[in-house]
């Protein structure tokens, strides 16, 4: 007769089947993603720009006499002609210029050298030799970084503006899921964030500081930066400035940075047009730019970003530069996005975890 305790133990049939649960479960989800991998960013980009246009989208609903599926469709028709078609049409605009400044800068730095050999320096400057020596070698210097920020622009926004099939699948992609994201009463992140397990409470917090913070952070930035890139643009173009929709993109891209935003860009254009004996074109940039582009921040910020929640001025740096350096074009919007949910995410654990330990702390020394 063989001894019960000797007998082999075998694992719980519930165990078994949840265990099997999990592993099915686990396999068809990265199936699934790595099906629809080529498309998460255009599903991704379409769950934000639905969050942000929906009161746009109430408003044509209530307008027309509550007929969602016809609101959505004029809402995603606004979107196309008002934002896709005149980013692209700009993005390609500027792609072209930046590809003929690669080609054109240096014969600029050699205008800019000679009529800077021309300038006789003082007697008192010291080191007189060693700057003569220096020109040249500042102006190549100088040549090679807009020569290499010409190009990575046109590889950067060529994407956007590619002519192929993939693009317009992309494109199709995005407003189909626009379309039916913007009738969704629940929100695409609300409805994940079911599956997680979290609390219904702590499920409403990450989501609405998620949007909000995202909010905030491509409002504070991406539209204040697309209007700063417009105005310094506008200045470049009638200042005679060659490839000015080309710089007004880097001025739109540079406005994240804090503290220099496109004053840096701004500045370099008044001395190369002072160096080339422009003084008044290179006096009105001078005040276009001090009166109109750097301040036009301290104007919009407020009345874009309001009460929504801000997120420091280095992530968002970091975040959008990231963001350009992993998705592309695109990553202008996601990367603050992403470093937005990064800031909830560890904002609410923190919240959850620490709060009640401060409670017990608090109880502790009452007692």
């Amino acid at each position: 007769m063989s001894d019960p305790a000797n007998r082999p133990s075998f694992p719980n049939p519930d165990t078994l089947r949840w265990s099997a649960l999990i592993l099915v479960t686990a396999l068809i989800t990265l199936m699934f993603f790595g099906m629809i991998k080529s498309f998460l960013i255009s599903l991704i980009m379409a769950a934000i720009v639905a969050e942000l246009s929906r009161p746009l989208f109430r408003r044509i609903r209530a307008t027309l006499w509550g007929r969602r599926n016809l609101a959505a469709a004029v809402t995603v028709v606004l979107i196309v002609v008002l934002v896709i078609i005149p980013v692209v049409f700009i993005a390609s605009m500027a792609a072209e210029q930046a590809f003929a400044l690669s080609r054109s800068i240096v014969n600029i730095v050699n205008s800019v050298t000679e009529n800077g050999a021309s300038v006789t320096i003082p007697d008192w400057v010291p080191y007189q030799d060693s700057l003569d020596d220096l020109g040249p070698e500042i102006a190549n210097k100088i040549a090679d970084l807009v020569t290499a920020l010409a190009r990575y622009t046109v590889s950067t926004l060529s994407q956007l503006t590619r002519g192929t099939a993939l693009f317009f699948l992309d494109t199709f992609i995005f407003l189909y899921a626009l379309f039916f994201f913007l009738q969704m009463e629940t929100p695409v992140m609300k409805q994940i964030l079911r599956f997680t397990g979290l609390t219904p409470a702590t499920q409403r917090k990450i989501a609405d500081r998620a949007v909000s913070v995202s909010r905030a952070t491509i409002k504070g930035t991406l539209v204040i930066g697309v209007v700063q890139g417009v105005l310094g643009g506008i200045g470049f173009f009638f200042a005679g400035i060659q490839g000015a929709t080309f710089w007004g993109v880097v001025m739109g891209i540079v406005s994240i940075i804090p503290g220099i935003g496109p004053s840096l860009v701004l500045a370099i254009g008044v001395v190369y047009l002072a160096a080339i004996g422009q003084s008044g074109a290179a006096i009105g940039l001078a005040l276009w730019a001090g009166l109109v582009v750097t301040t036009i921040d301290n104007i919009l910020r407020p009345i874009l970003v309001g009460r929504d929640t801000q997120m420091h001025d280095i992530l968002i740096l970091v975040s959008t530069f990231g963001g350009l350096g992993m998705f592309g074009a695109v990553g202008l919007i996601l990367g603050p996005v992403v470093a937005g949910l990064f800031v909830t995410i560890w904002t609410t654990l923190s919240e959850s975890v620490l709060t009640p330990q401060a409670s017990d702390d608090d109880q502790a020394a009452n007692i």
